[in-house]
């Protein structure tokens, strides 16, 4: 009984242990995309290079992009309204209609393009290292960076799927 206890304990710690994996790259200004996948980022840390001070914003994106757009559509818009037709038939007498009814009409709502919602923004200085900060957070597509200078980078992630 104890030797299925203990091997019962042994294979639910093994299915419950994810590793963590640490990724380190070096970011040029602008944005990088870091995780292509969901994941839960448990730690940060951001250096500054020889070139400056770099402030590193973190975003939830599977795209080396920090924006997105949403495409142009069609919308339909029903208003009430009266009509007034004037005529003068052909004795000479003025005659007006009214007619009331409900009608359409089209709009297009022009592309917009939109940023993502940042996660975090961490800085550092020229030449020195800041972090590792603890974090708890959770992506849904993935790690996109953006960085105003050059600078390095190490997250440790679980990947959730």
């Amino acid at each position: 009984m104890k030797k299925l206890l203990l091997s019962a304990i042994v294979v639910l710690a093994a299915i419950c242990a994810q590793a963590q994996t640490t990724f380190s790259t070096n970011l040029s200004a602008g944005t990088s995309l870091c995780l292509a996948f969901p994941a839960q980022i448990s730690s940060i840390t951001v250096g500054g290079t020889a070139s400056g001070a770099t402030t590193v914003t973190l975003f939830d994106n599977s795209a080396a992009s920090s924006t997105y757009t949403n495409a142009s559509y069609t919308t339909t818009t029903s208003y009430t309204t009266n009509i007034t037709s004037t005529i003068t038939n052909s004795a000479g007498n003025l005659q007006t209609n009214t007619f009331s009814g409900i009608f359409t009409t089209t709009a297009t709502v022009a592309a917009n393009t939109n940023t993502w919602p940042s996660l975090a923004v961490y800085s550092a200085g020229a030449s020195s290292i800041s972090g590792p900060y603890s974090v708890n957070l959770n992506t849904v597509r993935g790690l996109a960076v953006t960085a105003s200078t050059n600078a390095t980078l190490t997250v440790v992630y679980r990947r959730l799927r």
